[in-house]
């Protein structure tokens, strides 16, 4: 069974807290389960522990993978729950010639990506790492250097990719490695909870076959029938790709079976108590006796 947990808005939704919080809540009510980030990217400048991550593991691990890696019990490797990650540099106003430059190379992440992995689980998970010179090219030598730092620390040792791979990457390409990863995770679990990225409707294609939808905005959550939302991502999506369609735009057509609401967390790590997560406990395991019926 796969449930899918989406954002209403680009970012800031709340959306990895819920996600691992409610991995850890079927996991205590017995159930085996994966999560999956099939896609991650994250801000090195925002989030800098993701290097303290990549030290320790020996594999680059985003924010949202390492929670939830964390959230499961580390039970599946990092690079099968987070397949395809990416580490982002800031990129200095200085270097650029006008405002709207300096804003557009905010606004697309792939020519920020200076450190990226993609993971296969094909036979057996095997990742490949890259570092985009592009985007090292981009950013100050402080910066710089505590990249190349990192890159000591991975295994296997990263090659050298260009602008144009990192954009590939972020727009598709690598969405079936991501994909194999899920399935393996199928096979292994009772349940496969899938985190998107930002407000895409979902991130590869296997991810856009839920059986149920979290969908997430700040203060509140809605769920939503997998059937509804797979309709309307065929009525929606723009060739085959599902991650060009907003959930947004899929709940305006969907509408919600139940909505729950989020309180504010003073330290998110700690994550929701099953007063927020059960009532998706309960919509999954009535999925699943509807399923087995």
């Amino acid at each position: 069974m796969k449930v899918l947990v989406a954002g209403l808005t680009p970012r800031d939704t709340g959306k990895t807290t819920l996600a691992a919080s409610l991995v850890a809540q079927l996991i205590r009510e017995g159930f085996t389960v994966a999560p999956s980030k099939p896609l991650g990217a994250t801000d090195l400048w925002g989030s800098p522990r993701a290097l303290a991550y990549t030290r320790s593991l020996h594999i680059l691990a985003t924010g949202d993978g390492y929670t939830l890696f964390k959230a499961a019990g580390e039970r599946l490797p990092l690079e099968v729950v987070n397949p395809v990650g990416a580490l982002l540099v800031p990129t200095p106003r200085s270097l650029y010639s006008s405002r709207t430059a300096y804003e557009m190379s905010l606004a697309q992440p792939h020519g920020r990506a200076a450190l990226i992995r993609v993971t296969s689980c094909v036979s057996s998970s095997a990742s490949v790492h890259m570092v985009n010179v592009d985007a090292l090219s981009k950013t100050s030598k402080l910066v710089e250097n505590e990249v190349q730092d990192i890159v000591a620390y991975l295994s296997p040792p990263p090659v050298q990719v260009d602008e144009r791979v990192a954009t590939g990457i972020f727009t598709g390409s690598a969405s079936e490695a991501a994909d194999s990863c899920i399935l393996l995770e199928e096979r292994s679990s009772d349940v496969v909870v899938i985190e998107s990225n930002s407000d895409v409707a979902a991130p590869t294609p296997a991810s856009a076959a839920p059986d149920l939808v979290v969908l997430v905005s700040p203060g509140e959550a809605y769920i939503v029938d997998g059937r509804r939302y797979r309709n309307a991502m065929e009525v929606l999506m723009l060739s085959g790709k599902p991650w060009v369609s907003k959930a947004s735009e899929l709940f305006d057509l969907t509408g919600s079976m139940s909505r729950v609401e989020l309180p504010i967390l003073e330290d998110p790590e700690e994550g929701y108590g099953p007063e927020v997560t059960e009532p998706i406990v309960d919509a999954i395991k009535s999925n699943a006796a509807a399923k087995s019926a």
